[in-house]
């Protein structure tokens, strides 16, 4: 594989180096090899999780010997029975891939198959859960005002944005100015600043993140959080569950509750293990400090992002920070996550609204426009993270840039990017060079030849683990956030980004992605048709089953 040549690769390469080694040694101190460790609890209890899926298994073995005699007749009620719980997952659900990934399973191996569709597939039985954070949602309606104007005026100044904003607008999500916005590149970049506006709070933090593990960075979050509590600071931690499971300190909910944290773990496995929720997690990531300060994007809690502890190579995340009017948004999102969760409903939501329009952001913010937005299962079939990715491929002029740790879509997807980029808008899609997980990064380059022969630029990120979720077009317009480009992030996780639109930090955006391509592998077509044949019939299988990794 060639990579492009750039006299500023070298550079860009020891930029990366240097920011690391410096908050390596801000934070030198606490290095504690021990805190990378499995944690065994953690352990014990997905594993339990996991016995009761496998246990589908010899129950399977089980029924055919005890039933052998009689084993052409069962069989085939079986078999007519997953053809009609087939033609009822075809009715019930339009994505393409998930039915057949479900059809297959069901047909091919029909106890395993009902049973795990009946424990894993289903989506009624989502619907107490739907009322519930919709009732929830619903009281934060006296608090959110979606401007009319603000809106107009927004697609007055950046026609060519009517469709995306007009579509978040309508889906419930306002528009906001009055922001600053600050663009980290790097995760170490976003800790600095965090930390130090960590330190700052003075009425309350939230934080809410998929995974928390043990280590430098969560030793000194812990640090802030329990000390601010002890202030009088009123602070809120949710963690997913499985997320954290073995990662997590075993006595962490025990530790900061003794110590004034409010805690809570996010769908807790062994909570719902007869159900199987261990589909549904809450993939979203923010900090939010006083209502007017708020930080999201695809960090995690956890040391590889910032890499004070190497895992795949160099770890390359972004994030943003948010201050002023649109930090609301994604305060209302975390307190609709805590209740769903906690149960506890609070009596007034005023004390933890931004101070809107005030004096310093109000004279120093940028001219652009903000509208964070959140999606999860509780919105199937309706998915704002997959479409406000759709509309602005489909819409981009151009160019369209996209970077994503993995690229497992549906076919309409591909051929939309397809079709962009055939029709000549610059189009590149930046995912990692080295994976966090073989299978997603088998399925995601099982896209490449096709993507490539439509003219569509791929790179690999070649330092390590690229795990930004970004997508720049038209040097008007970007998104950034947690909501990657596979089927669990558009279907069965909570997840949140922030549409951003005419502000200065696109350009920092696009000034990343091309510093990043600089040091990035551009693959060729020619040579990567080449790859094995048993690597491409891996690539074709896996397809298949791509919605249910």
């Amino acid at each position: 594989m060639n990579r492009i040549s750039d006299p500023r690769k070298n550079s860009n390469k020891k930029k990366i180096k240097n920011n690391s080694l410096d908050f390596q040694k801000m934070l030198m101190p606490r290095i504690d090899t021990r805190a990378y460790a499995i944690k065994i609890p953690g352990l014990i209890r997905l594993a339990f999780a996991l016995l009761v899926i496998l246990a589908i298994i010899p129950l399977n073995i089980a029924i055919a010997r005890y039933l052998n005699q009689y084993a052409f007749w069962i069989y085939s009620t079986l078999e007519i029975i997953g053809l009609i719980f087939v033609l009822f997952v075809i009715h019930r659900d339009r994505n393409a891939s998930y039915v057949l990934a479900w059809s297959i399973l069901i047909l091919a191996i029909p106890v395993a198959g009902l049973s795990l569709y009946l424990l894993w597939g289903r989506r009624s039985r989502f619907k107490k859960d739907k009322i519930k954070i919709n009732r929830i949602q619903k009281k934060f309606d006296q608090y959110t005002y979606r401007d009319p104007e603000l809106i107009e005026k927004l697609i007055e100044e950046y026609p060519l944005a009517k469709v995306q904003a007009n579509f978040l607008y309508n889906s419930g999500f306002p528009v906001y100015q009055n922001t600053n916005c600050e663009y980290f590149p790097l995760g170490e970049e976003k800790f600095v600043s965090m930390f130090s506006d960590l330190h700052a709070a003075k009425k309350f933090i939230f934080m809410e993140y998929f995974i928390l593990a043990d280590g430098i960075l969560w030793q000194e979050v812990e640090d802030i959080l329990i000390q601010k509590a002890r202030d009088g600071v009123d602070v809120r931690l949710l963690f997913d569950d499985f997320g954290s499971i073995i990662k997590a300190p075993n006595d962490l909910i025990r530790k900061l509750r003794s110590n004034g944290v409010k805690v809570y773990n996010f769908n807790p496995v062994a909570r719902y293990i007869s159900k199987l929720y261990i589909n549904f997690r809450n993939h979203q990531k923010a900090c939010i400090i006083d209502g007017n300060i708020a930080y999201t994007g695809g960090t995690n809690i956890a040391d590889e992002y910032a890499n004070l502890y190497e895992r795949f190579g160099h770890w390359k995340d972004t994030a943003i920070r948010l201050e002023g009017d649109a930090v609301w948004s994604l305060t209302s999102m975390f307190l609709t996550m805590w209740e769903f969760e906690s149960g506890i409903q609070e009596q007034d939501y005023t004390k933890f609204m931004p101070d809107f329009n005030q004096n310093f952001v109000a004279h120093n913010a940028q001219p652009g426009y903000f509208i964070p937005y959140w999606d999860g299962p509780l919105n199937n079939p309706l998915n704002p993270a997959e479409d406000i990715y759709r509309s602005i491929i489909n819409n981009a002029k151009d160019y369209l840039y996209i970077c994503t740790p993995y690229f497992i879509v549906e076919e309409s997807m591909i051929l939309d990017i397809c079709r962009v980029a055939k029709s000549g808008v610059d189009v590149r899609i930046m995912t990692p060079g080295i994976p966090d997980k073989w299978y997603a990064y088998v399925v995601t380059q099982s896209n490449y030849e096709k993507l490539m022969e439509a003219g569509v630029k791929v790179f690999q990120y070649a330092p390590g683990f690229i795990h930004a979720k970004t997508v720049i077009s038209d040097d008007y317009h970007a998104i950034t956030g947690c909501v990657n480009f596979d089927y669990r992030s558009f279907h069965l996780h909570f997840e949140n980004s922030v549409y951003i639109c005419g502000d200065p930090v696109i350009d920092e955006i696009y000034n990343d992605f091309m510093e990043t391509f600089t040091i990035s592998e551009l693959l060729i077509l020619e040579e990567w048709k080449q790859r094995a044949l048993s690597r491409k019939a891996i690539e074709t299988f896996m397809r298949i089953f791509s919605t249910l990794l």
